[in-house]
């Protein structure tokens, strides 16, 4: 049977395209067996002081803030609260991305939501935590940092153990990424 003329004729850029198109494919692939494997080797804890924040809605009232800092403080999984205000995240923003002057500039205290950091009893119980709170006005959002650990500890883990990561000087793949975060919950890759 003669070749199709269509794919025949398909031009050179096409094709590395379809090519980049399956190696991502089998990267993604090959991260999502990593990440859902289901093997419980962990070998870090998490480390950071705050397991869960509760970011505010840009406009709330003052006794909205105030109910949800009590039902926080009242809640038995809250160890510890501490509140930052907008101008504090500012402050904070702009010193984490000193090194990016336009993105500084193009932002601005009013951007930056005020924000309940929360350290629980029982980080294990964040997900129940997060569950009392999502749904509360005044709150605009809430990251459960212990969830995003326990996401990517296994790719972590397997990174650490094979020496898996990204080619020198790569600073654009989803490998870079990955190994940005492993390091930054403590592994040693």
């Amino acid at each position: 049977m003669p070749p199709n003329p269509e794919t025949a004729k398909q031009p050179f850029g096409r094709k590395i395209a379809i090519a980049a198109l399956c190696v991502g494919v089998a990267i993604a692939g090959t991260l999502v067996y990593f990440l859902f494997r289901g093997e419980k080797t962990a070998t870090h804890e998490f480390q950071a002081d705050d397991h869960v924040i509760i970011y505010l809605d840009s406009d709330i009232e003052d006794d909205v803030r105030d109910q949800i800092e009590s039902a926080i403080q009242e809640d038995p999984l809250t160890e510890q609260v501490e509140f930052e205000s907008q101008e504090e995240a500012w402050e904070k923003f702009q010193d984490t991305f000193a090194d990016h002057p336009d993105l500084v500039d193009g932002a601005g205290a009013d951007s930056m939501p005020s924000a309940f950091q929360i350290k629980l009893t029982d980080s294990d119980r964040s997900e129940e935590f997060v569950q009392e709170f999502e749904d509360m006005e005044g709150i605009y959002e809430i990251s459960d940092l212990v969830a995003v650990f326990r996401y990517w500890e296994p790719a972590c883990i397997e990174f650490e153990d094979k020496g898996i990561g990204p080619a020198e000087g790569d600073t654009e793949s989803i490998l870079y990424e990955i190994e940005q975060a492993c390091i930054n919950f403590g592994y040693d890759l």
